[in-house]
């Protein structure tokens, strides 16, 4: 976790507060970012209207004890989320002065001499920082090299970065990859090239690792990214220097150690399989497009890749066929409807290819009415996966367009996209209020996953419809899926209300009585069900109740009943 201005306390309780601090105080600047940057105010947490109180009431406090180091420090960070870094710096001076030895106030003093320019006192701040460190999260060496760089003290800021990851107590962890980012930007800046390629090929490798080994919530995972990302960049580049130059089986090479460290990067393996073909290397081409159809099925590239090997060999209706999977995946990569349109024209399809070449429709002048009206037409014609693209732009340009909304999010819906149409349905509610659209928001929230979603969306669809049958049973059901049995009986019940006499309704709310360890309701429950339709079903769950009371007999009647039916 990248710190930023804490919140004081006395030193006893330094790991405390640094677990609590952001619950408890404003967070006001960052250390520093990932690039290396110079210190950015926080602004996910914007000073609130209590703050003046706040600050009159630290003041009378701090009158009655000058002496109130704590109170001096949160004074300032409440000064420095107002950017006013000149009263911060002053109470975080006299917060050095009631308890000198706490690291953390300097480090807070430093960060606001950093944003009053005045480096030379930032740096003697953070290194007092170092010395009364006591939380061991190293990001001193990161700060004092910030603000050498600042200062233009290039050579001593690279020594303070390289002295920092040469420590052995922390390896290249979360910290470490921060200062590599670092001393990457210092070194791009200064024009040293070469130094940044060293300096990425001693790193990648680790960063790689890190990144792969956790997950992008994950401290330091961010910065593992971008230091692979740098690495990839800088592969792309020589490539392209080397296609430009006629050295297309070099570029390749380049191009595959790309795709190699970053397989998600949809625009490498098309490049990959054009260098290879304008070399005469089909196979090389044609290995590279299966391989990818082997272990990166979802992805654009692959089938692009695919569709260029077919190309190649004149298969121009599988060609065809692949450009339309790339479509489907991801109907905005740059000009793949210019790449159907065509080949639909090689092979005289042409009220088809019309449709991708539509000009108008593509330009970048066109009025969303129109593309809207274009999508509906194809929408008429069951063309859902060529509407997205349009919709797409429509709702870009026109965010308050509910129709555009609707028509994204049914289209998404239509073709099975059920995570990705959960934003425009929650687009559509919230410009047109109406519980279909609610109902349909819960249904693509809940085959995605996305059970708390469902719920408060069916939930809403109920507020606007309270007689809609459909929504409260799949808000039962979601509330099953969410393990909130209680509330799912509740549901159920109402349900019962809705729909009389429903083996659905008893069968379903048997089976959260039976979650919720209540027996006997759950055989009622089952009992109703049953005297409505016996299913093998409800005659399984009884058995097992029954075997929860252990009476084994009459579970075993059940079951023999369930599988007689």
């Amino acid at each position: 976790m990248q710190r930023a201005y804490r919140a004081g306390g006395t030193p006893a309780l330094t790991i405390l507060l640094a677990l609590a601090v952001f619950a408890t105080c404003p967070v006001a600047v960052s250390a520093q970012d990932s690039t290396g940057s110079d210190p950015e105010l926080g602004r996910d947490q914007q000073p609130e209207p209590s703050d003046a109180e706040r600050i009159a009431e630290l003041d009378q406090r701090l009158a009655g004890n000058p002496a109130d180091h704590q109170g001096w420090n949160d004074l300032g960070v409440i000064y420095a989320n107002q950017d006013r870094f000149d009263l911060a710096r002053d109470s975080f001076i006299r917060a050095i002065q009631a308890n000198p030895r706490y690291g953390d106030y300097h480090r807070n003093l430093g960060m606001a001499f950093s944003r009053l320019d005045d480096h030379d006192m930032a740096i003697a701040e953070f290194r007092a920082y170092q010395r009364f460190d006591e939380l061991g999260g190293h990001d001193f060496w990161r700060l004092i090299g910030g603000a050498q760089a600042r200062a233009g003290l290039l050579d001593e800021a690279r020594a303070t970065y390289r002295e920092g990851l040469a420590g052995s107590d922390y390896g290249l962890g979360p910290e470490g990859l921060r200062l590599v980012l670092a001393l990457n930007k210092l070194e791009h800046e200064a024009g040293e090239e070469d130094a940044v390629r060293k300096l990425l090929a001693q790193y990648t490798k680790q960063a790689r690792s890190f990144r792969d080994r956790t997950g992008p919530q994950d401290d330091g995972h961010r910065e593992a990214a971008a230091i692979v990302h740098n690495q990839v960049t800088q592969h792309v580049d020589d490539a392209k220097l080397l296609e430009t130059s006629g050295l297309d089986l070099d570029a390749a090479a380049e191009y595959e150690a790309a795709y190699e460290m970053m397989p998600d990067r949809d625009d490498l393996l098309p490049r990959i399989v054009d260098v290879y073909l304008r070399a005469d290397e089909s196979m090389k081409a044609r290995v590279a497009a299966r391989l990818a159809r082997d272990e990166h099925p979802d992805r654009a590239g692959t089938w692009i890749a695919t569709a260029k090997v077919h190309e190649k060999t004149a298969r121009l209706d599988d060609a065809v066929i692949a450009y339309g999977k790339a479509y489907e995946i991801d109907p905005e990569f740059p000009d793949l409807r210019l790449a159907i349109g065509n080949l639909l024209m090689r092979l005289g399809r042409d009220d088809e290819a019309a449709e991708y070449l539509k000009a108008g429709v593509t330009s970048a002048d066109t009025k969303p009415e129109v593309v809207y009206n274009y999508a509906v037409s194809q929408i008429r014609e069951k063309k859902y996966h060529a509407a997205i693209a349009s919709l797409r732009k429509v709702v870009k340009e026109r965010p308050d367009m509910a129709p555009a909304w609707i028509a994204l999010a049914q289209c998404l819906r239509v073709t099975k996209q059920y995570g990705a149409a959960v934003d425009p349905y929650e687009h559509a509610l919230e410009l047109q209020p109406e519980s279909k659209l609610a109902y349909n928001l819960g249904i693509c929230a809940r085959k995605s996953g996305r059970v708390s979603t469902a719920v408060k969306a069916y939930g809403k669809a109920l507020e606007l419809d309270p007689t809609m049958i459909e929504a409260r049973y799949n808000l039962s059901l979601s509330l099953m899926d969410a393990e909130r049995y209680e509330e799912a009986v509740v549901s159920f019940t109402a349900m019962a209300d809705l729909e009389p006499e429903s083996y659905r309704v008893y069968y379903s709310q048997g089976l959260a009585y039976y979650y919720l360890g209540r027996w006997d309701e759950a055989l009622d429950a089952y009992d109703h069900a049953a005297s409505i339709e016996e299913t093998p079903a409800v005659y399984n769950n009884m058995g097992l109740v029954y075997d929860k009371l252990g009476q084994k007999k009459q579970a075993e009647k059940l079951y023999k009943r369930a599988k007689e039916l």
